[in-house]
């Protein structure tokens, strides 16, 4: 044993710190999850399940879509059958927790499929109108209301900007490792699919890891995609630098392209350009 007494009493002292730090974390976060709400919204004669979470009094709403084919599967209980990995989604409590109100909407169920979704939903004009009553759903909690996408959740965000207006339309757009550009033909991207990306008009925050090494969200998109958004008077790019962790496929949520291990730096980062809108 070559640890002095006063090094193993701080050491105690900060072990113990850490494990009441830790516990308060958790506890918040059961918190939130046992505050959150299972509610359905209409919209085009369907009726979408969704997750509400709402502090005592909401700075303004979020509105979060995951990457992926984007469906949940929300049972009743509100237990999800895909998707609770994906950044946007294992994040929603942070958001609640910076003062937002959060909703995190299904797929409609005419867009669902076999559980992967309908080809080509995201950049559909049913797709907008549904991202629309959520929007004005949300709204009546909490404003303003802005739309979070990440991946391929860029082209439910694009799709919705360009396309929805008045209380529908949300009030700014965040799109994080976002399928924006045109990379190839495999993929689809929002410049291909929701076309004229120029007829967004809110605010718009890019956001990226500088390593994300997905074929179809390179960090080197984002001055790209920034440029395609004419119509907008403000889009900020910013590029997360921090060691990410997590291995695997690189265009997968527990990677750089998903921001794993880097969670709280990339909510404060939406979260901080969100606050400095204009009000």
């Amino acid at each position: 044993d070559h640890v002095a007494n006063g090094e193993k009493f701080h050491m105690r002292i900060s072990i113990a710190g850490a494990a009441t730090a830790l516990l308060i974390s958790v506890s918040s976060s059961a918190a939130y999850a046992q505050a959150e709400q299972v509610v359905e919204i209409a919209s085009r004669g369907q009726k979408i399940r969704a997750l509400l979470i709402k502090p005592e009094k909401p700075i303004g709403g979020v509105v979060l879509t995951a990457g992926g084919h984007g469906v949940l599967s929300i049972d009743p209980s509100g237990k999800l059958g895909w998707g609770g990995g994906n950044h946007v989604i294992r994040t929603r409590a942070d958001y609640a927790k910076a003062g937002y109100a959060v909703l995190v909407p299904d797929a409609a169920p005419d867009l669902r499929g076999d559980g992967n979704g309908v080809k080509d939903y995201r950049w559909s004009n049913q797709h907008a109108t549904d991202i629309g009553a959520a929007v004005k759903y949300l709204r009546a909690i909490a404003k303003p209301v802005s739309l979070i996408g990440t991946s391929r959740g860029a082209l439910t965000v694009s799709n919705a900007g360009a396309k929805l207006s008045g209380e529908a339309a949300p009030d700014a757009l965040v799109i994080s490792s976002g399928m924006i550009v045109h990379i190839d033909d495999k993929h689809p991207s929002a410049e291909r699919s929701v076309g004229n990306l120029g007829r967004i008009k809110q605010p718009v925050f890019i956001l990226y890891h500088e390593k994300d090494n997905c074929s179809y969200t390179p960090a080197s998109s984002a001055p790209r995609g920034k440029a395609l958004m004419t119509g907008s008077k403000k889009v900020d790019v910013k590029l997360i630098t921090g060691a990410a962790q997590g291995t695997g496929d690189p265009c997968q949520a527990q990677s750089p392209h998903g921001f794993f291990g880097l969670d709280a730096e990339a909510v404060k980062a939406v979260t901080d350009w969100l606050a400095a809108l204009p009000k």
